[in-house]
């Protein structure tokens, strides 16, 4: 934890100043009562900063802003506190320039602007080599940039890491969608090529069928052709022995005509002898 800011308020104010809130003394004299101070000690924070404020609208006092710088930072406006403390930086005093830069340092170390915390306190330390608080503010410091350092390279080695470990998941699915689309276009061609081959399956049996079809139809109108034949060959046969009998029986009958005619003639030979 980071030494807190220091109060050491500068309590004075120049002669002759005067506010509402505060009793005025004479000339050449101090205030007595500062009733930012009594605020801050109260743990009234944010009344301590009105009133610096207010102190400040009527007239710049380097010592007004320095004690608004410390209530800033107890209020734990760490900006608003860096930004008095660099106006009370004009101080001359040794001893209170050292305090500003302290508190300075401690104020942006707050605001995580830690890199410039560490040169507030070595100028604190160059006026006051002795100052443990701002040694040991300044080593904690360091321990903290070293640590988000190295917590800056862990997370650009796990970003790394990642990314690497991304890039291998994107290569892996690469490699497993053209290996499934090599498969895929495998497997398409094993189909087509099955595909193509039941195809032709399909003709040379559509093929054979149709010439077993034309055989058998051929042998169809050649057993019928056969048998038209084998019928007009008995028909012929069966006209040419009617034909042959007919024949026959035209020449038998004109034998007997003949012997019947021959007989005639001889019996009329007969007849005539008789007489």
């Amino acid at each position: 934890m980071i030494k807190t800011t220091r109060d050491n308020f500068f309590r004075w104010l120049p002669a002759g100043f005067f506010l509402l809130l505060v009793v005025v003394m004479p000339a050449n004299s101090v205030l007595a009562v500062d009733k930012g101070q009594q605020a801050y000690e109260r743990g009234q924070y944010q009344q301590a900063v009105e009133y610096y404020q207010q102190l400040l609208e009527e007239r710049e006092l380097s010592e007004a802003t320095y004690n608004l710088g410390n209530s800033y930072y107890k209020s734990q406006a760490y900006d608003q506190a860096v930004s008095q403390f660099e106006q009370s930086l004009s101080v001359e005093a040794p001893e209170k320039r050292s305090q500003v830069m302290y508190n300075l340092g401690n104020s942006l170390a707050e605001a995580g602007r830690l890199q410039e915390s560490v040169a507030f306190y070595e100028r604190a330390l160059e006026i006051e080599p002795g100052d443990m608080d701002a040694k040991y503010n300044l080593e904690l410091i360091r321990r903290r940039l070293e640590q988000q350092q190295q917590q800056q390279q862990n997370q650009s080695q796990q970003n790394q890491q990642d990314q690497n470990q991304q890039e291998q998941e994107e290569q892996q699915q690469q490699q497993n969608d053209q290996a499934q689309n090599q498969n895929q276009d495998q497997q398409n061609q094993d189909n087509q090529s099955q595909q193509n081959e039941q195809q032709e399956q399909n003709e040379q049996q559509q093929e054979q069928q149709q010439q077993a079809q034309n055989q058998n139809q051929q042998e169809q109108n050649q057993d019928q052709q056969s048998q038209g034949s084998m019928s007009q060959q008995e028909t012929q046969t069966l006209d040419e022995q009617e034909a042959e009998q007919i024949l026959n029986a035209l020449r038998m009958n004109q034998d007997n005509v003949m012997k019947a005619q021959i007989q005639k003639k001889l019996q009329a030979v007969d007849n005539e002898k008789d007489w």
